[in-house]
């Protein structure tokens, strides 16, 4: 595992000092978590490129069955390193980048691109409901009156709407682990139930299953990604090896199954 430098220290907590964003992303731990991946990314950039170029391939997929060419919206826009943003923006008179953190490597990534757009908002609609005790998950209904959105994509988020909000209310609001998991669920079907409203192309790429290996290659755990709840989709399917031995522990690492769907509709069961 990594040791921080007092530099690298100091430049995270200067960025985390500097970031704009609402409330919620500091007090739930989304700004914190997205500075993690920058730093993540720099160490692990070798081993994540499979991931990312298959992602970005997957949306240039999107892309072509897209039902016209006027806007596009991201969802989980988060650092851009995933997205094919050049191709995007090339094809799309405006291409809208969502997410609740916008640090440094996706405003600098907009700033290239002018139909780039940031949009700060929380996807799930519910995150202050939680911050506020209240343990209702709202249906998010954001853009969906928006008939001019040709594209909407889903970009490796699905399965971590819940899980910030989820250590939150174990950690801060001491809720049972049986509600958390209520809430976790919904929150990932509400996604789903929402992405299906669209009238237009809807491109999903998120994890599925997670991986634990020991030290010697030998698979010692595996589980569902988006807490058991079913993926209707027949898809292309690749592995993330999001943190290889040495990240996390000495002692294992980390691999996440991943789906890729180009368009929902296209791949309904």
């Amino acid at each position: 595992m990594e040791k921080k430098s007092g530099v690298l220290m100091l430049l995270e907590a200067m960025t985390y000092a500097i970031t704009p964003c609402p409330y919620q992303a500091r007090r739930m731990g989304f700004l914190r978590e997205n500075i993690s991946i920058i730093s993540r990314h720099r160490r692990c950039k070798k081993v994540w490129s499979h991931h990312l170029s298959k992602s970005r391939e997957v949306i240039k997929t999107a892309i072509t069955k897209a039902t016209g060419d006027n806007r596009v919206i991201v969802f989980g826009a988060g650092l851009g390193y995933d997205l094919p943003l050049e191709e995007l923006t090339a094809h799309f008179r405006e291409v809208l980048l969502v997410d609740l953190v916008h640090s440094l490597p996706i405003r600098w990534m907009a700033w290239r691109n002018p139909t780039a757009k940031l949009i700060t908002h929380d996807i799930t609609e519910s995150l202050d409901n939680l911050l506020a005790g209240n343990l209702n998950i709202r249906s998010p209904s954001r853009f969906l009156a928006d008939y001019q959105t040709d594209l909407i994509i889903s970009s490796n988020i699905l399965s971590q709407l819940p899980t910030l909000p989820a250590a939150y209310l174990e950690d801060d609001l001491k809720v049972s682990q049986d509600d958390i998991q209520a809430i976790s669920k919904a929150i990932i079907q509400c996604h789903l139930d929402y992405l299906r409203k669209f009238s237009g192309t809807v491109c999903l790429i998120t994890d599925i299953e997670r991986e634990i290996w020991d030290a010697n290659g030998k698979l010692i755990k595996k589980f569902s990604a988006i807490n058991d709840m079913p993926f209707p989709w027949p898809n292309k399917t690749w592995i993330w090896e999001i943190a290889p031995l040495g990240e996390e522990s000495n002692d294992y690492s980390v691999k996440h199954k991943v789906a890729g769907i180009s368009n929902i509709t296209d791949s309904i069961l």
